[in-house]
């Protein structure tokens, strides 16, 4: 019998080998669902490659950001250039919300402030707990600094959190040319914290005469009283000193 013939149970001949059809189109859909999951595992490789070089540039990115803030915080005048030439965010924030503009205030680098000033640093950026640039330059004495940031655009009756304003923090530490300054540029003398303290108490209590004369005479409230009824009079007087009571009585305190 030829190869294909129908076979009988009772001819002679070779039989033809029975083909499962319903195998082979399982073999074949699994070998296609093979070809699928390769390319799901290829198209996943892929991916995960593409992911790895995102967080890779925004690692190096958020890392080149930090050492901005570093760079401008130590002075490093040709980090900071070479930083802001690659394109670093010039308000590139830390941890605490600080800027390299805060950072550079702070201690006092001038030409670093300048610089970061001229590639249109945020002269109000604040930190998390509302602090600016001319802040801390007012705290430190940095007169320089403070100067340029007004002329800059630095809100001179900027508050922290807290309501402690540019003027208090200088006045508190004794910084008279600052304080000038700011009175000179539209800083509110009269400005009170929730506790109703103003800048003249803060100075009194600590007997900065020279900063007390220099409130009094840009309209501070000699009489003003605090919440719980302290006046600079009565601080001065508390804390002994005595030139900064003469003063204040003088200008009329009761």
């Amino acid at each position: 019998m030829k190869i294909g013939s129908r076979c009988r149970e009772d001819a002679p001949g070779i039989d033809i080998p029975w083909i499962d059809l319903t195998y082979r189109r399982e073999k074949l859909e699994n070998m296609g669902r093979i070809s699928e999951i390769r390319g799901w595992r290829s198209s996943a490789r892929f991916l995960c490659l593409l992911i790895s070089l995102s967080f890779a540039a925004y690692t190096s990115a958020a890392g080149n950001e930090s050492e901005l803030v570093a760079a401008a915080a130590a002075g490093d005048l040709s980090r900071v250039k070479s930083l802001l030439v690659s394109k670093v965010n010039v308000n590139a924030r830390g941890d605490d919300g600080e800027t390299a503009l805060i950072a550079a205030s702070q201690n006092g680098y001038e030409e670093v402030v300048r610089l970061l000033l001229d590639t249109r640093a945020d002269a109000n950026a604040k930190t998390s707990n509302g602090t600016t640039a001319l802040m801390r330059s007012a705290q430190k004495g940095h007169s320089l600094i403070a100067r340029e940031l007004l002329a800059r655009g630095a809100d001179v009756n900027a508050r922290r959190a807290d309501g402690v304003t540019v003027l208090m923090q200088a006045a508190q530490e004794g910084r008279v040319e600052i304080v000038n300054m700011l009175l000179a540029a539209g800083a509110d003398a009269n400005a009170r914290l929730d506790n109703g303290a103003t800048a003249l108490m803060l100075t009194s209590q600590i007997g900065h005469k020279d900063v007390a004369q220099a409130l009094l005479r840009w309209g501070a409230d000699v009489n003003a009283k605090a919440g719980n009824g302290a006046t600079a009079l009565i601080l001065a007087s508390k804390y002994r000193h005595q030139d900064v009571v003469k003063l204040l009585k003088e200008a009329g305190a009761k």
